[in-house]
């Protein structure tokens, strides 16, 4: 039986509301404060300057956040499908007349306003998963449920790595939890992460090696479990598995990955580097880690971020942004930016396990899940801790793209969790 939908009076809540707008604020301060330019105050309104860009940005983006809290969440549900297909529309066109941009074939130049596709996809993926789940008598135990969900992921998914989007690809990987909390097998992440662990020691350790701790470790467990065949089975095929697949990590990291993937994962590894390397990506990692190190417990104070505001650390007002809020409000500084994502990310959670509807739980629940990646890989690879693969730190970079998209699913996250109370089974 369908639920029906009744006025709601509450209000929003106040909680998300109030995150998603001091992060914007401190997303628009921090865009003026790498690149501020005493030359030029006297076009300080001018929009050929990146905050001032973003200032409107965020204007249009508060005009469409509450222009969908006022919609029924009926009809955002109704345009769940069609706005997939819209969007995975746009993701294939960008294959043929997309604008190359560093390397990456991922924008569309409407002439005044660039277009990124893959950013809009993470919320159209989170609508479209979210509809097959509110889908009659879904129980998410057949082979045919899971296949039809993974399609949902992988088709974006595989867009996005044609276009060399390595980045947005891996937030995509992100929608593996939200089906863990639909009813995946906890198995099937435990062996994903396993395959990660492996993948990664492979590429520290000699092969010969990790075959040698494989078969030491595997056999103990083997020798333990012997009166258990199926068990022994099992065993035996994770072992000759785990001793293929490292074998051949080498062979798909330096003929699968491009030159540059492969520095930036060597910079992570702390395995040695090129000339090239050392110049350029390295260099453009530590200069990110001094200018955080030299912002030391409060900073150096606003628009006083010498390494950020003369251009040593690249990409400051869009992937390194983090790097000039370290610099400028040192360690407390950081830490109440991640209190704020913390914040948000936790009344996101509690959202999503108020939910009465299927639809409401898993998109909350999406969207939880991609702007945690965003913020754990941006902030990992600006500190060193994850390779530097351009991803934003969201409502804080500097993007058309990535400002409106993450401001619609805030939007819609409040607008479905202000009528869920409405709704009367």
């Amino acid at each position: 039986m369908k639920a029906d939908y009744k006025k709601n009076s509450g209000s929003i809540d106040t909680i998300l509301l109030l995150c998603y707008i001091a992060l914007v604020v401190i997303g628009v301060l921090s865009i003026f404060s790498a690149t501020y330019n005493n030359e030029f105050q006297g076009t300080f309104f001018s929009l050929s300057h990146s905050y001032m860009k973003q200032v409107l940005w965020a204007g249009i983006s508060f005009l469409m956040f509450f222009a969908l809290i006022g919609m029924d969440r009926r009809i955002i549900q109704f345009f769940s499908y069609p706005a997939y297909i819209l969007i995975m529309l746009l993701l294939f066109s960008v294959l043929f007349i997309g604008e190359r941009t560093k390397g990456d074939q991922n924008w569309i130049n409407l002439g005044f306003f660039k277009l990124q596709p893959s950013e809009f996809a993470k919320f159209a993926t989170a609508m479209a998963l979210a509809a097959f789940f509110d889908t009659n008598n879904m129980h998410f135990k057949t082979t045919k449920d899971y296949l039809t969900a993974f399609a949902i992921i992988a088709i974006p998914l595989g867009l996005v790595l044609l276009q060399g989007d390595a980045g947005s690809a891996i937030v995509f990987l992100s929608f593996i939890f939200v089906l863990n909390r639909e009813g995946l097998p906890d198995g099937l992440i435990y062996f994903g992460l396993y395959v990660v662990f492996i993948g990664i020691l492979s590429l520290v350790l000699d092969k010969f090696i990790i075959i040698a701790i494989t078969i030491f470790v595997f056999g103990i467990f083997i020798y333990i479990n012997l009166r258990n065949k199926a068990m022994v089975k099992f065993l035996a095929i994770i072992m000759f598995g785990t001793m293929i697949f490292s074998s051949s990590v080498s062979i798909i990291f330096n003929n699968v990955l491009l030159k540059h993937q492969r520095d930036r994962i060597n910079i992570v590894l702390g395995k040695e580097l090129t000339k090239e390397a050392e110049r350029g990506i390295a260099f453009n990692l530590n200069q990110s880690k001094i200018a955080i190190g030299s912002g030391g417990i409060i900073g150096k104070g606003y628009l006083n971020g010498t390494q950020t505001r003369f251009n040593y650390v690249p990409e400051t007002s869009t992937d390194f942004i983090f790097t000039a809020i370290g610099e400028e409000w040192g360690f407390l500084g950081s830490l109440v930016l991640i209190g704020l994502y913390v914040s948000l990310l936790t009344r996101l959670i509690f959202m999503a396990e108020q939910q009465r509807t299927a639809y409401g739980r898993v998109y909350i629940y999406s969207v939880a899940a991609i702007i945690f990646t965003h913020v754990a890989i941006n902030i990992g690879m600006t500190i060193g801790i994850v390779p530097v693969i351009g991803i934003p730190l969201p409502f804080i970079s500097y993007g058309g793209s990535s400002l409106l998209s993450f401001s619609f699913m805030i939007a819609t996250c409040l607008k479905l969790d202000n009528e869920q109370r409405g709704i009367m089974r």
